[in-house]
């Protein structure tokens, strides 16, 4: 008759096994510290009025379903359809930003959000010369939509000067690297505004 089988524990055992509770626990804990400390921090403002945004999610279903078939009928791979439970949207000037929500549904947005929506060295359309916008223009064929008609004359995006934020459609952004557009067009029976990238349809000379 075989007899059960007792395993021994050792004091090395207990101390083992309750250092890797122990470790574990603290690190739950720290997890959670952190989690809290993410959700008192304040939601992110308008890089352009500096006043609180709101969650894309919180618009009515009209407005919302208007955004995403303007997107949808772009056809457009650079300008694909968003969800707009992830974006906020500048209560001042209608302007949605895309992916601008963390996982604990924490407003984070900043200047960097133009590179983030196409990759590039943008300066301000106001600040190239007269010469400069037309070869843009050759390029691309149409800027329709776009604010071409006052825009600030400081190269730098962030530098925006008063006058110009409130403007429909928002300022509009050019990479002189590679001619892209990056800028804001209207959604038709909305307040509510998209950022839109345009690449230029042929190469033109500066010569």
């Amino acid at each position: 008759m075989n007899e059960g089988y007792l395993a021994v524990i050792t004091r090395y055992d207990v101390i083992y096994f309750g250092s890797i509770i122990l470790v574990v626990f603290l690190l739950l804990f720290a997890i959670f510290c952190f989690g809290v400390w993410l959700t008192r921090r304040p939601d992110s403002v308008s890089p352009y009025t500096k006043k609180p945004l709101r969650r894309a999610r919180d618009l009515n279903w009209a407005a919302s379903e208007k955004v995403l078939r303007y997107l949808y009928e772009m056809h457009d791979y650079d300008n694909k359809i968003f969800d707009i439970k992830k974006a906020s949207v500048c209560r001042e000037t209608g302007r949605i930003f895309p992916d601008s929500l963390t996982w604990f549904d924490r407003i984070e947005l900043d200047w960097t959000f133009l590179e983030k929506r196409f990759p590039g060295d943008y300066v301000s359309w106001g600040s190239l010369i007269p010469e400069q916008q037309k070869a843009i223009l050759v390029m691309h064929g149409s800027l329709k939509g776009f604010q071409t008609e006052n825009s600030c004359p400081n190269p730098s995006p962030r530098d925006i000067e008063p006058e110009y934020i409130g403007l429909k459609p928002g300022p509009l952004y050019v990479d002189v690297s590679t001619n892209i557009v990056l800028g804001w067009k209207c959604i038709p029976e909305t307040s509510l505004e998209v950022m839109v990238v345009q690449k230029p349809k042929k190469d033109y000379d500066f010569r």
